[in-house]
């Protein structure tokens, strides 16, 4: 503190001046650092204090466990909660006479605390949290200032007649303190009340002590924003919530509703919250007082342990409304606007016209986006030609409307444009035949499609590829394919991104794959990408793999493999194989002209409890990169990069470890 220096450096001059010793000189400098700590601790007492008496106030708490030592008194609320009350001894500071009047507002030397005029609440009112001002010295050591953001800034504290109020003892009793805070604080005679006589105040404060009441709400693991926990429309969502006592009560703000279940044999029970929809705004029979506040109540008796977590609706993107006010709407890094697609054809569709047959065609005039919402599926039948650029997207950022192709040898055939799909789930269970989702046809197809962007969507029943392209008159293809944020089920050996044995392999420029979630519950055999081409066909592509999570992938025909290109980077992935016996390979280069592509494989997990096995390239390729210093056969990770599994979720926790070195997926 500054007051430390001005006194270190008065100190210095003095002994300066009467030429002591040096180890007279470190016996003050000592003593004078020892005295400021003491200031300090005492400073502390007094915050502590105030925090643990403005908890107290606050009502909703019983004592469950009371230790005392030294003249601190350490008290364990029903809420969980550890608060610390100290009487003080003699020191070196005056502490000012704080109470709390009949109106629940800070007084501080008979003067109640103001903030911009404004008494300042130790007690909250309905919708008001109350606030614990901290105290400190000025810079001199001589008067109190007191802070009501926590430390942020500062204010002189006055008496009722304007005057600063000193910290300095002015040594009438010979020398000794008036530090204490309290005029007295204890059980009570019955055992039953822990009793706080606050100095200058006629009334005391008891507060119950009972041993087996209990009421905490843990913090959700997820969701909490600066003191609120954020929920979804309609979304449900739970915590733990220790209780110990009779009967619990739960209550909930307008338009919520909350449950709880029946608390284990350690005491806890589940919170499950479900936060009102965007039609409709619930009524519930009992409701806090706060229009926010999710509230516990737990009684023994005639006493009542209270805790509760503060609840709001998280903010949801409507993309329709976003792009319609010209606001940017970000797909696999591609900029959608309005002012991009002034003419385009555009639908909002709750689901009430479920088939999108319509919006295909081979004489698209305009670009066609569609805003899908609800749970209904959306469906197109058969063979549908893309014209022009298509863009189908949920409304609603948290909603992941259905779509899929009702014909099994069904699939969407890109003429020319591009293609982007956000927050889709798009289920390929009926997808059977070798044509997949989209489909690349030689017949059809008039340029070079410029975009193939993935964003954020849940392929489910995945057997067939995402895109094929096997057609060697042809000379198109697609400039951008990206993949990013999605969560891919494979149930059958597959290839996501099938080339095969195409000789349009110029037209492939670049092809991103990152952050996704690939799995199967049963090891299949799975490729990123593919190509069989060994010919001198000119494939430039610029391969980016990164940050995805592959579980239960076996990559024996090479995860990505290519005739070749201009280069690989292939880092912070996660490959785990729960089965024994599985070869996998990270990448195969078939042909090495016109260059030799630059290859960044350094940074990956690979791990398997059956002692599976990776390698950085296959035999067959030409090219043959691997990190300096090792084998082409992969270290296996020593321990499971993956806590938990959850295939019929898709949900998979990486340890922290994974998390905290930024390897993997970061999405659920």
């Amino acid at each position: 503190m500054n007051y430390f220096k001005s006194f270190l450096l008065t100190a210095f001059a003095l002994f300066t001046l009467a030429a002591c010793n040096t180890d007279d000189l470190r016996d003050d400098v000592d003593n004078l650092k020892g005295r400021v700590e003491s200031l300090e601790a005492q400073i502390n007492l007094l915050n502590d204090n105030m925090t643990a008496i403005k908890r107290l106030l606050e009502g909703g708490q019983t004592i469950t466990e009371i230790t005392q030592k030294n003249g601190t008194y350490t008290l364990k609320l029903s809420g969980g909660e550890t608060v610390t009350l100290t009487q003080g001894s003699a020191g070196e500071i005056k502490y000012p006479e704080i109470s709390v009047n009949d109106e629940g507002q800070w007084v501080v030397n008979g003067e109640v605390l103001t903030q911009n005029g404004v008494p300042v609440q130790a007690v909250g009112t309905p919708g008001n949290d109350g606030i614990t001002p901290k105290f400190q010295l000025t810079d001199d050591g001589s008067y109190w200032q007191v802070s009501y953001d926590n430390g942020t800034s500062w204010q002189d504290v006055l008496d009722e007649s304007g005057n600063k109020v000193s910290a300095v003892n002015n040594g009438s009793s010979g020398g000794g303190s008036t530090d204490t805070f309290f005029e007295s604080a204890g059980i009570d005679e019955s055992g039953d009340f822990f009793v706080i006589q606050l100095k200058g105040q006629t009334e005391s404060i008891s507060i119950p002590i009972v041993k087996d009441l209990l009421c905490e709400i843990m913090e959700p693991a997820e969701g909490m924003n600066k003191g609120y926990w954020e929920i979804g429309a309609g979304e449900i969502v739970s915590t733990t919530v220790k209780v110990k006592g009779d009967n619990v009560i739960v209550t909930a703000p307008a338009g919520w509703l909350a449950t709880i279940s029946e608390a284990n044999e350690n005491n806890e029970a589940t919170l499950t919250i479900t936060a009102p929809t965007k039609a409709t705004t619930l009524n519930t029979r009992a409701t806090a007082d706060n229009s926010s506040d999710v509230t516990v109540q737990v009684n023994k008796g005639a006493n009542w342990a209270v805790d509760k977590i503060q609840v709001k609706l998280s903010i949801i993107r409507d993309y329709y409304t976003l792009f319609e006010e010209g606001e940017d709407i970000n797909i696999g890094g591609i900029t959608i606007n309005k002012n991009t697609y002034q003419d385009a054809n555009i639908a909002v569709l709750d689901g009430t016209e479920p088939v999108l047959d319509s919006y295909f065609s081979t004489t698209m005039s305009k670009p066609v986006i569609l805003f899908l919402s609800g749970n209904q599926e959306f469906t197109v039948t058969g063979t549908k030609a893309i014209s022009n650029d298509l863009i189908i997207m949920a409304r609603y950022e948290n909603e992941k409307p259905t779509f899929k192709n009702t014909a099994a040898n069904g699939t969407l055939r890109p003429r020319k444009g591009s293609v982007y799909l956000l927050n889709l789930h798009i289920a390929m269970e009926g997808n059977t035949t070798s044509a997949g989702f989209i489909t690349n046809n030689d017949l059809t197809i008039e340029n070079n499609c410029t975009n193939l962007v993935i964003d954020n969507c849940y392929f489910s029943g995945v057997q067939k590829p995402l895109y094929y392209d096997n057609k060697t008159a042809n000379i198109y293809g697609i400039n951008n394919i990206s993949l990013q944020n999605n969560k891919i089920q494979l149930t059958a050996a597959t290839v996501l991104l099938q080339l095969g044995t195409a000789t349009n392999l110029a037209s492939y420029k670049n092809f991103d794959f990152i952050n996704n979630l690939m799995y199967s519950a049963n090891a299949v055999n799975g490729q990123m990408m593919n190509c069989t081409t060994a010919t001198d066909a000119k494939g430039e592509i610029v391969g980016n793999i990164s940050n995805n999570t592959i579980i239960n992938i076996i990559g024996a025909n090479v995860y990505f493999r290519y005739q070749t290109g201009t280069s690989l980077n292939m880092n912070k992935n996660i490959f785990y194989m729960a089965d024994a016996g599985k070869t996998s390979y990270l990448y195969s280069f078939l042909y090495e002209n016109p260059q030799v592509p630059s290859i960044d494989v350094t940074d990956n997990i690979v791990y398997s409890p059956g002692d599976s096995k990776w390698s950085y390239y296959h035999s067959n390729s030409k090219v043959k990169i691997i990190p300096d210093g090792e084998k082409n056969q992969m270290t296996l990770h020593e321990n499971s990069p993956i806590t938990s599994f959850d295939y019929a979720n898709g949900v998979f926790t990486l340890t922290d470890e994974m998390m905290t070195g930024g390897y993997g997926a970061s999405i659920n």
